[in-house]
Parts: C-alpha cells; structure tokens; sequence
C-alpha cells in the first residue's frame, strides 16, 4: 500500500495501482471539494484519520458519505458500494449505493460527486439512486411511527428494508409475510400495544392492494398477522 495526498485527505492504494488511476482519483476528490467548499447543503468533518467526511445539513434524515474510503475500500477490496450512513436521531443504516458502472474507467470519487449535486438539486427522484430514495422515505416513515419510548435496531431496519425491496418487485406474499412477522416481534419482544404497531405499520399497509391484503388475511402465514395488518378501508 501507498498513501497519496489528496483536497480531502490521505488516500491508500495498493502497490499494483495504476498512476493514471491514482490521478484520476486524485481529480476527482478535488473536484469534490471545490464543490463541497461552496455547497450550501453539505458540511465537513474530520474521521479518526483526518480524512474529510461530508455531512449533509438537512437531517430528515442526513446522510454522511466518507469518499477517501470509499476510494480505499474499492481498490483494496473492489467493494463497488460508497461508504455512507444514514441517520436521523439514534437510527442509522447503511443505504446500498453503488459506484456508477462506467466509474472504475475513470475515477470511483465521480459517484461521490454526483450524489453531492443530487443532493444541490434537491434529490431529483429520476437521477436518485432507488435504494437511497427508498431508505430516506423507510427510515422518515419507520421513525414517525416508532413509539417515543422505543427505538428501532439494526434487525428491524433489516426487515424493513426487505419488506421495500418485495414492494418494489410486486411480490405482495413476501411483503405481507415479513410485515407480519415484523410486526409479531414489535408487539412481543418491544412490549408495543396492538394500536403502536398498527400505526408503525401503517405507511407501509397503505401501499399495498387491497385485494392482496384480503388474499393474505383469508389464509396468514400465522394467525395472529390478523391482529396486526388490517386496513382501515378494509372495515
């Protein structure tokens, strides 16, 4: 490994780097920084290692992307995902961004950067990434109805989140099956009330048909799902 000065700190490559990939990167984090410098929706800080780290200033939710690791973390690991966090109070997950197909032929920071001017364009939904998009969205949903004396954990994000990708794809069973089973855990092992759960689960109800609703309550994965998933236009 090598490190290299970068506008946004020191970056470490292995040995076997190209110098006109090492370049690349090197005009790319300096672009992200010029850009940065005169944003008026990201701020910086500095990590452990004295890398920069962009922080957006709206935090419903913020969002946090670590660029020099992200860079470090691709051409030491050829991880393709940006180094970033999403978070809003205590709740923070880790939204799946890839680096853009044509970046690794010419530098993995120009993802970086594009996010950061989605982010000045107000996050157009065409150009934001579908994963991001639906993170912000789950994660404002999930916290609104979260009862103040509770927190959602890494696992609950988890189900969420999969409950998101089966909505994505129509599959209606899955999404109802892992609803239910979410909304079991809430109720026995959060000690929820059957209207908390009910409100939590509610954004996400909302999106799905109805008569795949009626489908799914004439025969739950278990029986007791009826308690939790019904629709008010359902009575």
């Amino acid at each position: 490994m090598f490190e290299v000065a970068t506008a946004l700190g020191l970056v470490k490559f292995p040995m076997h780097t190209s110098q006109d990939k090492v370049n690349a990167e090197i005009r790319a984090l300096k672009l992200l920084a010029n850009i940065v410098e005169k944003s008026g929706e990201w701020q910086v800080r500095l990590n452990s290692r004295k890398q920069v780290v962009l922080h957006t200033y709206d935090d419903n939710p913020g969002l946090m992307i670590d660029p020099c690791a992200t860079v470090e973390r691709y051409y030491k690991e050829g991880n393709e995902h940006l180094v970033n966090y999403m978070f809003m109070g205590s709740d923070t997950i880790s939204p799946c961004v890839i680096i853009d197909q044509h970046a690794p032929s010419c530098a993995v920071a120009d993802t970086v950067v594009s996010l950061v001017l989605l982010a000045e364009a107000g996050w157009p939904a065409k150009q934001t990434p579908t994963t991001l998009a639906m993170m912000r969205q789950n994660l404002r949903d999930s916290i609104r109805g979260v009862p103040d004396r509770s927190i959602l954990t890494e696992y609950d994000i988890e189900r969420l989140d999969a409950i998101e990708l089966s909505i994505d794809g129509d599959d209606w069973l899955t999404t109802l099956t892992i609803l239910g089973e979410h909304s079991r855990l809430c109720y026995t092992c959060k000690g929820w009330t059957e209207e908390e759960v009910q409100n939590h689960i509610e954004p996400i109800l909302v999106r799905i048909p109805i008569c795949e609703i009626r489908n799914y309550l004439a025969s739950p994965n278990v029986a007791s799902d009826a308690l939790f998933i019904a629709n008010p236009t359902l009575q």
